[in-house]
């Protein structure tokens, strides 16, 4: 079964502060939260778990935009590096889940502008 761990918010940033304008420190915490696990969301229904891989977690850092679009490639964590190249079945599905999801949908409609750029980390756990 296909799971993720808990979403890290590795640094859900602005790149343009002015697109901030009018939103508490508060109310973009939770519209940040909510665009993020609406990825979280996503990726996990195009995640498929290669047979014979389990009991195995990768982080996943993704940078994109508030449209859906990623900017750059996702790639595995600093500290997953290692791991993913142990277990290249596992890496592969994960990177197929990006490819597959984007572009990440719905965001603009939890309050994301077109171009506000996000990151985070995702953890699937197999």
């Amino acid at each position: 079964m296909n799971q993720f761990l808990a979403l890290a918010l590795a640094s859900v940033m602005l790149v343009t502060p002015t697109l901030a304008q009018g939103l508490s420190p508060e109310a973009m915490a939770k519209q940040n939260q909510a665009i993020a696990v609406r990825v979280q969301q996503q990726l996990m229904a195009c995640w498929n778990v290669p047979p014979g891989e389990t009991a195995q977690r990768l982080a996943l850092d993704i940078v994109f935009f508030g449209d859906g679009r990623l900017n750059g490639a996702a790639a595995f964590s600093a500290d997953d590096a290692k791991l993913a190249s142990k277990h290249p079945m596992l890496a592969s599905s994960i990177l197929a889940a990006v490819e597959k999801c984007v572009p990440f949908e719905g965001l603009v409609a939890l309050g994301a502008e077109m171009d506000e750029e996000f990151s985070v980390t995702i953890y699937f756990q197999s």
